[in-house]
């Protein structure tokens, strides 16, 4: 959201930007107009609609020329307003409520008809838009299943990183570090991860540095699997941490890994994580899953890629990665040049105008 917002900025257009409140509100570039609505429903579905009435309130009050929005229940107002005003709508979809609630809320997936009435909307959303925007060619694909129209203009911008000056890497005491940077979810492998880390401290002395935000629920279940690992020592959980912080957390591992399950969020809807551009960005050896939307991503000349997260091959591959330094430098310095070359957010920022000049 933030990326969008300061491309069009940069655009010269007047940007108001509806969100919930958030951290990352207050850092909106100059020249973007922040409109945070709070809602206090308790229930998700009914924060939803509140926040779908409240984005139709303020796109009556500010009168914009073009919608861009990312969800299907906002979309309604969005598309509603649009339609009355004759102007663009546009819809950047990287994940629907139909796949997405399922991971955050099962009893939705065991509800037929609640499925039903979310693909439903889907489906409106995405035949009623007048361009679409997503992050993958996978996620494109799945799209068009779910309603995207042939004939509807649709375009990949995945996601990408800042190329800055590289950290020094000298050799530092204690033993090589692995890093995951990310949602702590379980769709991120991150068990997994847990017990890739015991089978490598039966090898060798390593230290696993998980950082980012965790959910209490998924935090409890982390802790639990770390006392029956026995593996508190040599595993880090840092929390939510200042993206500085994070960069310096990157630049000083030894192995980066993203090690996504093979479930139907990230192989068939797919995804762009930021986690392996910034990776890349940082000139570090990275390792993560072969899913088609990771492949758009990730070579075997710019990482590992495993076929599926089981702690086994997790480990191997780690300890490979770190028995082989040299070769895993090389392929840290192979995506760097990658990401420079295609894959910063200056290149994502170019494909958003291009869009937006040829459509609005």
């Amino acid at each position: 959201m933030a990326a969008t917002a300061r491309a069009l900025r940069s655009a010269g257009r007047d940007v108001e930007l509806i969100s919930l409140p958030s951290r990352s509100v207050g850092t909106a570039p100059d020249g973007v107009h922040l409109r945070p609505v709070r809602v206090f429903e308790r229930n998700y579905l009914e924060r939803a609609l509140a926040f779908r009435d409240a984005v139709g309130r303020n796109l009556e009050a500010s009168r914009p020329d073009v919608v861009h929005f990312r969800g299907v229940f906002e979309g309604q107002a969005a598309l509603a307003y649009a339609k009355r005003r004759g102007i663009p709508a546009i819809f950047e979809a990287n994940g629907l409520p139909s796949v997405e609630l399922q991971y955050h809320y099962p009893a939705v997936g065991r509800s037929m008809s609640m499925l039903g009435h979310l693909r439903s909307l889907e489906a409106q959303t995405l035949e009623a838009a007048d361009v679409v925007i997503t992050q993958s060619e996978t996620t494109l694909a799945f799209l068009r299943g779910r309603g995207l129209r042939p004939n509807t203009p649709a375009f990949v911008i995945p996601n990408g990183a800042d190329v800055v000056p590289l950290a020094d890497t000298n050799a530092r005491p204690g033993p090589p570090q692995v890093l995951y940077a990310g949602t702590l979810a379980p769709w991120q492998g991150v068990a997994e991860l847990l017990m890739a880390a015991r089978r490598c401290n039966r090898v060798r002395p390593v230290r696993f540095v998980l950082a980012g935000p965790v959910r209490n629920r998924w935090k409890k279940q982390l802790e639990r699997h770390l006392r029956r690992l026995k593996v508190e020592d040599v595993v880090e959980l840092t929390g939510p941490i200042p993206r500085d912080v994070l960069a310096r957390r990157i630049a000083a591992a030894d192995v980066c890994v993203a090690p996504l399950r093979r479930d139907m969020r990230n192989k068939n809807q797919g995804c762009s994580p930021i986690k392996l551009y910034e990776y890349m960005a940082a000139g570090r050896g990275l390792l993560t899953t072969d899913l088609p939307c990771t492949r758009e991503i990730v070579d075997e000349t710019r990482g590992v890629l495993i076929d599926a997260p089981r702690p086994k091959r997790l480990a191997e591959s780690v300890l490979s990665m770190l028995d082989d330094a040299e070769g895993t430098r090389r392929l840290g310095r192979a995506a760097r040049a990658w990401v420079e070359q295609h894959a910063t957010w200056q290149h994502r920022i170019r494909a958003l105008k291009d869009v937006y000049e040829r459509f609005c």
